[in-house]
């Protein structure tokens, strides 16, 4: 990828909020030490565990005098972590009904391949644990949690899955350049304000209102604003695989449909095209299958949780 450092600093800067909400502590939620901030089928979700999964980002902003626009950010992630703190007991519900079960053993050993997999002993994983102020109890208790929601989406969401041949050829003969060795794409970003409609500014900037160089220049929170938003070249193989479905089939010029990066709402357009080495099918048709795969995981995976939302008895409290 070939991005200016502010884009890789903008970048960092979230990637680092993404991964410290990750591994903030889930804590138990029969334990009620304050106020209710939603009720599933029963079971309660406080503000302290809330907090406690948004203590990574206010740790970030102590002792900082926040802006109207940071306040507005961190309650619309507060409203994001809270949603998924919902649907990880609305699947820690379906599960019990499953009678899905993980042992102390699995667990065990998960635990061991965590702690491989990131080059840690003994003591630096409890190390690790007191920063995160955790017990080795709880994060057992959150490993667990995780592996039974895991094993839940295995078995009624991934097991459904079922991508073709004919459906890979297809998408290789529509996408021939996307496949192709050393391609590129050149892309501008928009991340708006919390409050701001990425829909409604698309609209605006497809009817002439403003070009996507001056409404980044205007309202975007993202990298290089002052430039149009244009972050550069990056290999189409590169790319997450929500920028690769929301570009799809686009032309230089065009704007894709609102993503989500993080707590932001946004708009890519693409500048520019870069073809590369046409590869043969043969050399591509994992990466066709996985990207096929994750977009109807996602799409099944939705559907899943919204179900599971319209059976249940959720209550939300102001946050």
């Amino acid at each position: 990828m070939r991005a200016s450092g502010t884009h890789r600093t903008a970048v960092a800067a979230l990637l680092l909020v993404a991964a410290l909400l990750a591994c903030a502590p889930a804590w138990a939620a029969d334990t009620v030490l304050d106020g209710i901030m939603a009720v599933v089928n029963g079971k309660i979700i406080t503000k302290y565990e809330l907090d406690e999964r948004m203590r990574p980002v206010y740790d970030q902003m102590r002792g900082r005098q926040l802006n109207t626009d940071e306040i507005m950010q961190i309650q619309a992630l507060k409203k994001k972590v809270l949603d998924q703190m919902v649907e990880d007991q609305l699947l820690l519900t379906e599960a019990e009904r499953y009678k899905l079960t993980i042992g102390d053993s699995e667990v065990e050993e998960q635990i061991k391949v965590f702690m491989a997999k990131r080059n840690l002993n003994d003591a630096e994983f409890k190390r690790q644990l007191e920063l995160q102020r955790m017990t080795r109890a709880e994060f057992a208790r959150n490993m667990q949690r995780d592996m039974i929601r895991h094993r839940l989406i295995g078995g009624v969401v991934a097991n459904k899955i079922v991508v073709t041949d004919s459906e890979v050829e297809e998408r290789y003969k529509e996408r021939k350049a996307e496949f192709s060795k050393d391609s590129m794409v050149q892309l501008a970003l928009i991340l708006l304000p919390a409050g701001m409609s990425a829909k409604d500014l698309k609209a605006d900037i497809e009817a002439g209102k403003a070009s996507f160089a001056q409404a980044a220049q205007k309202y975007s929170q993202g990298p290089n604003a002052s430039q149009g938003g244009d972050i550069g070249y990056i290999a189409w193989k590169d790319l997450a695989p929500e920028w690769n479905a929301a570009l799809a089939g686009l032309k230089p010029g065009q704007i894709s449909n609102p993503v989500r990066i993080q707590d932001f709402e946004g708009l890519l357009q693409v500048v520019s095209l870069k073809e590369g080495e046409e590869l043969p099918l043969d050399a591509v048709r994992d990466q066709i299958y996985q990207s096929l795969h994750d977009a109807k995981f996602e799409k099944t995976f939705a559907e899943f949780m919204q179900k599971l939302r319209e059976k249940a008895v959720i209550e939300y409290k102001a946050l």
